[in-house]
């Protein structure tokens, strides 16, 4: 069947891939057969779209795209030859929020997507700061409440097991009334630089639950691994050697909660954070500088 089709050079391929050298490496294989564009991210910060599509029309397709959480922030402007109040009018209701009219205007299409690129971006980190810990610069228990349950939802539907540790400093309150609030401050970005440094997959999470406590939110891990990690940030911690004369072994040390779900039986979030709260309280009440359901030592 494929016996009259010869060239695919008119094709055009989109690679999308977080890594420079994978992007290049398929780029160099395939110039020879199609058209290639690689990109790091697929979600652009601005659509330009047509009125006309090809088989989709472009109306349909921004509506789509809003109806979309995932892309539905991402500003569209079409591009049309007619721009009578009616497809004015049509334009808003589809969700986009410019237009450009046909012949294009070089200067007028410029100084319109700089425009709301520039809005775009100023969203973008205003909503990225609204998410991070002013002190620590982590993210904070408002974007756990939001990614948590995105998260749930993408286990469930791999079918991958995903695991919580939720932490907190042992003896916190007596380290402040002893050597201060400015110095519990400076252990609290110190603990939450440790913990971020010794997660070494890209998609681990750690952020700032409230307080002396934070989370950290493993994905694809089971409870064997998650307990390996908790051991392992449970012993840098401690190593960190910060003096804390009320504390464990005069150091600075924290205990962890552990709760894990496996793949299709990913419990609700609410289920899912109770249990790590009560591990955490289990390692509590069998013993500081330790985790619970599983310790193992340093």
């Amino acid at each position: 069947m494929f016996r009259n089709i010869k060239k695919l050079n008119g094709c055009k391929v989109l690679v999308v891939d977080g890594s420079l050298s994978v992007r290049e490496v398929i780029a160099r294989c395939l110039h020879e057969v199609c058209e290639i564009y690689t990109v790091e991210s697929a979600e652009p910060d601005l659509i330009l779209m047509n009125w006309m599509l090809g088989r989709i029309p472009g109306l349909d397709a921004c509506k789509k795209i809003q109806s979309m959480p995932s892309l539905s922030e991402i500003p569209i402007i079409f591009v049309t030859a007619n721009t009578n109040e009616t497809h004015q009018e049509l334009c808003w209701d589809a969700g986009a929020i410019d237009f450009v009219g046909k012949p294009i205007v070089p200067k007028t299409l410029i100084n319109r997507v700089k425009t709301h690129l520039r809005y775009k971006l100023q969203t973008d980190a205003l909503k990225r700061d609204s998410f991070i810990d002013g002190l620590t610069k982590i993210y904070n228990r408002k974007f756990f409440n939001i990614e948590i349950v995105r998260l749930l939802k993408q286990y469930s539907r791999f079918k991958q097991a995903s695991s919580m540790i939720m932490i907190d400093i042992d003896y916190f309150k007596e380290y402040k009334d002893t050597y201060g609030h400015l110095k519990g401050d400076d252990t609290l970005k110190a603990i939450a630089k440790e913990l971020n440094d010794n997660l070494r997959r890209p998609l681990d999470l750690v952020l700032r639950y409230g307080g002396e406590e934070f989370v950290i939110v493993l994905p694809n891990t089971e409870l064997k691994g998650a307990s390996v990690i908790a051991d392992k940030v449970i012993c840098a911690v401690k190593n960190l050697n910060l003096a804390h004369s009320k504390g464990f072994s005069d150091v600075m040390t924290i205990s962890a909660g552990i709760s894990a779900a496996e793949g299709f039986n990913v419990c609700d979030v609410n289920t899912f954070i109770n249990n790590a709260d009560k591990a955490f309280y289990l390692a509590k009440e069998n013993g500081i500088n330790r985790s619970y359901p599983e310790f193992i030592s340093c």
